[in-house]
């Protein structure tokens, strides 16, 4: 895939799970969106580092549309199809200037160890492999992060190395599409 090909043109596009609808950020999400991320043990596990404030959040949610008007996929708003709370986000991008897509979740402490990020990150897997047809994705979590590095690996990622990377330290994963399908038919 070229980095300028806009993949889907549909950028009103959802994805839907059992329990949760996930759906293209927009601008009016920034406050529900900074709720969550405002707090320390969600931006640790983030770039950032810590908390994000009211202004880093409407950055990052900016840059999330972008992405997608950009290429015509990203990451999706996470909401709860019973309560329509915001539970966080799933998604892809592009990693900096690089070819390499990666998939990105977050979600609020409220919703951690109830099966939502792996239901999300299946479902955005399963998009970027048979919708966009991407054959490679990428993971990086914080070597600490042992609850997301869970998630990854149960949804059938490989470790690949642990790398230094803006002055953290960044365990890689990779799974290809074909190494995916050899799971699902065991």
């Amino acid at each position: 895939m070229r980095r300028n090909d806009v993949v889907n043109e549909n950028l009103n596009m959802n994805l839907n799970t059992e329990r949760i609808l996930m759906r293209p950020f927009a601008a009016e999400d920034i406050n529900e969106f900074y709720k969550i991320v405002k707090k320390n043990s969600v931006g640790k596990w983030l770039g950032i580092g810590k908390g994000m404030t009211v202004e880093e959040a409407e950055q990052y949610v900016n840059q999330i549309i972008k992405h997608w008007d950009q290429y015509g996929f990203g990451v999706w708003a996470a909401v709860n199809k019973s309560s329509g709370e915001m539970l966080g986000h799933c998604g892809l991008r592009y990693i900096d200037d690089t070819e390499d897509i990666e998939i990105i979740y977050l979600l609020d402490p409220a919703f951690w160890g109830m099966g939502y990020a792996s239901e999300a990150a299946e479902t955005v897997i399963n998009f970027a492999f048979n919708s966009l047809h991407i054959n490679k994705l990428t993971a990086r979590i914080r070597i600490n992060n042992v609850k997301s590095k869970r998630v990854i690996e149960k949804m059938g990622f490989q470790f690949i190395d642990d790398r230094s990377y803006n002055d953290r330290k960044l365990s890689h994963y990779t799974l290809f599409h074909q190494n995916l399908m050899k799971c699902q038919n065991k």
